[in-house]
């Protein structure tokens, strides 16, 4: 719905599914297919990635009739994408996430929280680097963070007329070494999401 009031999918962006009373309304496949929003009632939706990209994306936020029913623009609020540089961060998984494999491109999705797999994603997306150029550095990235004991599960859900399996969880790391990189990355990771489809709303986050 997100996407509809932008007026369709926008380059450089995460848009997040609805959201209602701090819980996103994700089709899982196990519950009835169709999903029911009420008239009256406040929902919200997030749009993430650089200042100017989500700028630029507002100036299409609309009100607009879809299924029937008519959307319009209450509020809108801007804000920084911020992590504290400290040495243990949680990574609560909010929607499902479609990891990608790193290391060759392959739609089977890889279930795992390793770090250089988790965010692989952002790191390629951000600093531009190719499956090969990650492939070389993933390694060190994994020599900077370690991977603690974590809740992991996995969620069938129904987008696009289809079923697809998403991880959910917490996901625990120590920062070995405060590199810059790792905070950029996570920061990234709260603003877009993990993982892939992100524009489609898999992959929400929140860090502490």
């Amino acid at each position: 719905m997100g996407k509809t009031l932008l007026g369709g999918v926008k380059e450089g962006i995460s848009v997040s599914p609805l959201k209602k009373g701090g819980k996103y309304l994700v089709k899982y496949s196990n519950l009835p297919t169709f999903m029911e929003v009420e008239g009256g009632e406040t929902y919200s939706f997030e749009v993430g990635g650089k200042s100017e990209d989500v700028v630029k994306a507002l100036t299409d936020l609309q009100e607009r009739k879809v299924f029937n029913t008519s959307w319009k623009v209450e509020d809108v609020k801007m804000r920084e994408a911020k992590v504290e540089r400290k040495g243990f961060i949680e990574v609560e998984l909010l929607t499902p996430a479609l990891l990608v494999d790193p290391f060759r491109k392959d739609k089977k999705k890889r279930f795992t929280n390793a770090f250089f797999v988790t965010f692989a994603v952002n790191y390629m997306d951000h600093f531009k680097f190719s499956r090969e150029d990650y492939a070389k550095i993933a390694l060190s990235i994994e020599e900077k963070v370690r991977e603690e004991p974590s809740t992991m599960e996995y969620a069938r859900v129904i987008y696009a007329g289809k079923e697809v399996v998403g991880i959910m969880g917490k996901f625990r790391y120590t920062i070995l070494e405060k590199d810059e990189e790792i905070f950029t990355v996570l920061e990234i990771a709260l603003a877009k999401g993990i993982g892939s489809s992100r524009k489609n709303g898999f992959g929400r986050v929140s860090l502490k």
